[in-house]
């Protein structure tokens, strides 16, 4: 099965292994956690990744971390998802409650159990939890976070996972057989799969991704 994998997704192998070196070394967007829950939460609402998603997240990286407006979870989470600049970036309010949300629930973690940072936080809270508790979860909770946001801030966050989105599902009935009776028994399949062909579960998901999008490693150098 690892032959056919390979075979499969040759053209994107290395672009995948650096989104794989990205995740799990939490380096993500340059290592701001801030934009790894502003990635998360953009990416909530289903929009085309690479062609809306990562052109707003360098937006906002412009126009709120670059400029020193935003440099925190807290100061995130003072933001309110009807906020005018936050809207400038991406009309949708849905996924600016996401990301003031979760700032604002990671921002209380940190003080609770004093962290050093809020990366510290975000790497802390993604290593503890678990995609079986998910809605018991303080992130969990926050409105609007489903299942795939919820998987996804952990993966940036450099946990070893998967997330059970419709493009990685597909792809994974059609090439491999393998099916699910809902979607916290997909992210298991996809461990035991991970485990069968020797690839981690974020290198398998950014192969899938690169490859049916069509992008190339090119645009690894910016996010």
């Amino acid at each position: 099965m690892r032959t056919i994998f390979e075979e499969q997704f040759e053209n994107v192998l290395d672009a995948a292994r650096e989104g794989e070196r990205r995740c799990l070394n939490a380096s993500r967007w340059g290592g701001e956690p801030v934009l790894m829950v502003v990635d998360a939460a953009l990416d909530s609402i289903g929009l085309s990744y690479f062609n809306i998603v990562v052109p707003r997240v360098k937006r906002f990286n412009e126009r709120f971390i670059a400029s020193g407006k935003i440099t925190s979870f807290a100061e995130l989470a003072k933001y309110t998802p009807d906020d005018p600049d936050l809207l400038r970036i991406l009309n949708n309010r849905r996924a600016w409650n996401v990301a003031t949300g979760v700032a604002e629930v990671l921002d209380g973690m940190r003080d609770e159990n004093g962290f050093q940072s809020d990366l510290e936080t975000l790497k802390s809270w993604a290593a503890a939890t678990d995609h079986h508790r998910w809605k018991s979860d303080p992130v969990g909770k926050v409105k609007g976070v489903g299942i795939n946001t919820f998987q996804y801030l952990r993966m940036q966050a450099g946990v070893d996972t998967s997330m059970p989105d419709k493009i990685i599902k597909r792809v994974i009935e059609r090439e491999f057989g393998i099916t699910a009776r809902n979607d916290l028994s997909f992210i298991d399949e996809m461990e035991k799969l991970s485990k069968q062909i020797g690839y981690s579960q974020v290198f398998i998901c950014w192969a899938i991704w690169l490859r049916e999008s069509d992008m190339g490693r090119g645009e690894w150098e910016e996010i």
